[in-house]
């Protein structure tokens, strides 16, 4: 939800700003000083959440910006799921090659999915609002009478009560103002158009309408349109309009009809602040200090908000290791690589190996060359660990040195940098020099998760891999049949392949490891463990059990299905009548 994550940060950013200003510049009459700064504050709440900045904070500070991020993120931000891969591709040489499309998952309707559409239909509407009255504004200009000046062109409009500009029209009613009232109108409104101040305008109703639900963007429409009316009065006085008259004539149009807000109007929404600014004493050079707390205190700030970003992309794991970061691991797994050593790679993990991009189907896969799971690696608690089987053997490097197995379990997934898994080619000559059965390099990183889709990707699928290693001896899925006949032996002697166990009165039974867990098919409709009970195992016909791939039942697919999968297809008059075969096996009954 990067729009989201966006709009929260800039709509942070900006009531930093707004706020700021309100409390430290409103009050000083540095007026192009002032205007600068709420377009310079505004332009950092839009862009500062698009840039990664460096990193300046002492080590403190992070450790405490990282504990809030972990705390407040989680509970307004939904987390990254992974990509599901589509194909699995496997070789006439017998490797086998995951292959990781770039195909987008299915939508998912969440409540942060919701603020965002609810965000964009209220901008949407306000969008729209803003257009009508932007268009009936060049209506009541282009039906007005106009008059050419050498800075501005005069509307004449009966419509018009109160005077206002926009660009380099000048729209009022001359009827219902007194010659020295219309000049000073004509010059304050001619100051607005020499600096164009109506882009200023149009600009913050822009920002009301993008920010409608956040009360500092209106508050910052309504600080630059207090700066630009302040601007304005200042200049007129300047050129030696009487203040008392002036002041007395902005009372009198106060009193007339406002404008579209997006104007700038004479008496304007602010005559209170207006008349006490005219009156104060001018600030003078020391009050620019004001200014420089000001940027400084953006600043700070504003880097503090972005980096609450940037923690939610960072490892909530320790940060110290127990082995030195080193690049010997690939130099000893290249020893292996030569062609006089008895070794071959089974699995390989690399931060930096390139992605392979293949067209399949039309569709664009990204997979890497030679990867595949390793068979003897599995995740407990999030801990690496070997599972190996009787009479395997595994020497650990980790980071160029020489480990004990027992070094392995002090590892967390996110802690593997390169991980390069060897098995000894049994047959070869040069097998006997070589105790172990597998050679095992890994090194280690505190870098951040990678940001690759692909690369991210198959770093999900390895852990999801790796946990389901240590629950199930086939997390790439298995399969077994059985005819009636096999069935016999195998509820005979306990086989849990076949997924079910013979009753006292030779009815089926399925074994408790599979019963919570399973999806069950009698004669093609799904069925209960119950059902099996009402089963007699002479009846019988066909049966098939699977284990499927990790990729499906794996407790963080949201698309998870059982485990397990039982197929049976029964005979029913096989039970009731007697074979007339001599079958050989030490299982026969007579039954068929």
């Amino acid at each position: 939800m990067e729009t989201l994550r966006y709009v929260l940060l800039a709509n942070g950013l900006l009531c930093l700003v707004s706020i700021a200003f309100y409390v430290l510049l409103r009050r000083e009459t540095f007026f192009e000083a002032n205007r600068i700064a709420l377009w310079l504050g505004l332009l950092s709440a839009l862009i500062l959440p698009l840039v990664q900045l460096p990193d300046w904070r002492p080590q403190p500070v992070r450790k405490v910006m990282q504990k809030t991020a972990q705390v407040i993120i989680p509970t307004v931000l939904p987390d990254r799921p992974p990509t599901q891969p589509e194909v699995t591709i496997t070789f006439p040489n017998g490797h086998t090659y995951r292959a990781l499309t770039t195909q987008d998952t299915s939508f998912t309707w969440s409540w942060q999915v919701g603020l965002v559409a609810i965000y964009l239909f209220g901008t949407l509407c306000l969008f729209v609002r803003f257009g009508f009255r932007l268009r009936s504004l060049v209506q009541l200009i282009r039906q007005a009478k106009h008059e050419i000046y050498e800075d501005f062109t005069l509307v004449r409009s009966e419509q018009t009560t109160s005077p206002f500009s926009f660009f380099n029209w000048v729209v009022l009613n001359p009827d219902q103002h007194a010659p020295d009232e219309l000049e000073q109108i004509l010059r304050h409104e001619r100051v607005h158009v020499r600096s164009w101040h109506s882009v200023d305008m149009l600009c913050t109703e822009l920002v009301c309408v993008v920010f409608w639900f956040n009360p500092a963007a209106y508050l910052f429409r309504y600080l630059l349109q207090q700066t630009l009316e302040y601007s304005a009065d200042r200049i007129v006085l300047a050129e030696g309009i009487d203040s008392r008259t002036y002041q007395y004539n902005l009372v009198k149009v106060s009193l007339l009809t406002q404008q579209p807000v997006f104007t700038n109007q004479f008496s304007g929404p602010t005559l209170h602040q207006r008349i006490a600014m005219i009156n104060k004493q001018r600030s003078n050079v020391l009050d620019y200090g004001r200014y420089v707390f000001w940027f400084m205190l953006m600043g700070v700030m504003m880097m503090a908000c972005q980096h609450i970003q940037s923690e939610e992309d960072k490892p909530a794991t320790k940060t110290t290791f127990p082995f030195p970061i080193t690049n010997a691991t690939r130099a000893l797994a290249a020893q292996l690589d030569q062609p006089n050593m008895p070794w071959f790679r089974q699995a390989t993990l690399e931060i930096n190996n390139p992605p392979i991009v293949d067209i399949l189907n039309g569709k664009k896969v990204i997979r890497y060359s030679g990867i595949s799971y390793p068979r003897i690696l599995c995740l407990r608690n999030n801990h690496l660990a070997f599972k190996l089987q009787p009479g395997e053997q595994v020497k650990l490097f980790i980071n160029g040195q020489a480990k004990p197995d027992q070094a392995l379990s002090s590892l967390t997934f996110e802690e593997i940098g390169d991980l390069f898994l060897y098995q000894k080619w049994d047959d070869a000559k040069e097998a006997d020099q070589f105790p172990e059965t597998y050679r095992l390099f890994i090194s280690t990183t505190h870098k951040t998760p990678e940001t690759d889709q692909a690369k991210y990707l198959l770093r999900s699928k390895w852990k999801q891999y790796m946990q389901a290693m240590a629950v199930s001896d086939y997390p790439l899925g298995t399969s077994h049949f059985f005819s009636m006949n096999q069935v016999l032996e195998a509820t005979f002697f306990s086989n849990k392949q076949a997924f079910v166990k013979r009753t006292k009165d030779d009815h089926l039974m399925l074994y408790d490891d599979y019963a919570t867990d399973i999806d069950i098919y009698i004669n093609g409709i799904p069925a209960r463990p119950k059902n099996l009970e009402g089963v007699h195992v002479r009846e019988v016909d066909k049966l098939y059990t699977s284990e499927r791939s990790f990729e499906k039942w794996t407790t963080d697919n949201p698309d998870r299905k059982p485990r397990f999968v039982l197929y049976l297809q029964t005979a029913p008059k096989r039970a009731k009548r007697d074979s007339s075969y001599y079958v050989f096996s030490p299982f026969y009954s007579g039954d068929f």
